[in-house]
């Protein structure tokens, strides 16, 4: 997997963890057909290869304010998948929540030398305490502060981008060039039925 040096992935983790804007871009039908091939070709990989991908419920509540009906579509989708998991902020969650906290406030810093509101950095770091809390490893997420805080856990982080493009969808489609008749040949008339008869 992956397009981008140090993200290469031989085999995919047994828990992997995703975030709003991966859920967005997965029942979205803006989504680039790249990345809807890297989508799927990665959620089939993970079924495949028996792993876990967690949907945090903070992350589920952030589609779901802006989902309408869709958002029971996509609940529904996640229920019928057992290698899909719902994930809530447990006490486990609120333990490992505490270990990142600490750590800001350790270097005197509770943002951790970032600029995003403070609700955010708190959604952010919940999402992340979820996963760790379940063993991911890894977090799938194209926002920079959620992959940053992946890191200081020891997560790695990677964007939708940087997921395997399966080869079929690699394959460039071919151009069609329309073909020039040569001079002086006529084009057969068609053949129907004869109004007379």
């Amino acid at each position: 997997m992956g397009e981008h040096p140090g993200t290469e992935l031989k085999t995919l983790p047994k828990v992997i963890l995703v975030d709003a804007n991966f859920i967005v871009a997965f029942v979205s039908p803006k989504t680039s057909l790249d990345d809807r091939s890297r989508i799927d070709h990665f959620l089939e990989c993970a079924e495949k290869s028996k792993s876990k991908v967690i949907f945090p419920m903070p992350a589920i509540a952030e589609f779901l304010v802006r989902a309408d009906l869709a958002g029971v579509e996509f609940l529904n989708r996640l229920d019928k998948k057992t290698f899909l998991l719902m994930a809530d902020f447990n006490r486990a969650a609120a333990f490992e929540l505490s270990q990142i906290d600490r750590a800001a406030l350790n270097v005197g810093d509770k943002k951790d030398e970032t600029e995003e509101p403070w609700q955010k950095i708190k959604v952010d770091r919940q999402i992340i305490a979820i996963g760790k809390s379940l063993g991911a490893t890894l977090v799938v997420s194209a926002d920079g502060s959620v992959r940053n805080n992946a890191l200081r856990v020891g997560m790695l982080g990677m964007t939708i981008q940087e997921l395997e493009l399966p080869e079929a969808a690699r394959q460039q489609k071919l151009a069609l060039v329309p073909v020039k008749k040569p001079r002086g040949v006529r084009t057969p008339k068609a053949v129907g039925p004869n109004p007379g008869a």
